[in-house]
């Protein structure tokens, strides 16, 4: 096998790539552009930019969560569970204790049915699910519970 044309050397802590044949190296070391700096440009008179205009402050909504009103919670429904939605429902302080005895006795009751009877509970689920009839009772009970809540005085 022939030598090769070109050896790469280290010429003050560069690598440089030499010609054999010709006895120099390939191409001068680049000589890098000092970077233009925004001071050393010349400056100009020129026309005013036009400023954009000042965003306006958004409006102060009404306060949410824990304390809207000072005291209780409010939460906006949805037309999947009520049927006047969408409306605002504020949970006075006496609702609150109702809504998380109410959510605890359903979890329980769910975390027992599903361990006593297991995944057929699924299965009944489903249909009660997608049987329009049961959706709409469902829903008539959610949306006379959640005006009863609402009603509670705070």
């Amino acid at each position: 096998m022939p030598p090769t044309r070109y050896r790469v050397v280290e010429q003050g802590r560069r690598l440089v790539v030499i010609d054999t044949l010709a006895g120099r190296s390939v191409a001068p070391p680049a000589v890098t552009a000092r970077p233009e700096i925004f001071a050393d440009r010349p400056r100009t008179m020129g026309a005013p930019r036009p400023q954009s205009q000042p965003r306006p402050m958004p409006r102060a909504s009404e306060p949410r969560g824990r304390d809207s009103g000072g005291e209780g919670f409010s939460f906006t429904t949805a037309p999947w569970f009520d049927k006047q939605a969408p409306r605002r429902i504020r949970i006075g302080t006496d609702a609150q204790g109702q809504l998380i005895g109410g959510l605890m006795v359903a979890i329980v009751v769910l975390i027992f049915l599903f361990a006593l009877i297991g995944w057929p509970i699924a299965f009944v689920l489903a249909f009660v699910v997608f049987n329009a009839k049961v959706r709409d009772g469902f829903r008539t009970a959610a949306t006379t519970w959640l005006t009863a809540l609402d009603a509670t005085p705070n």
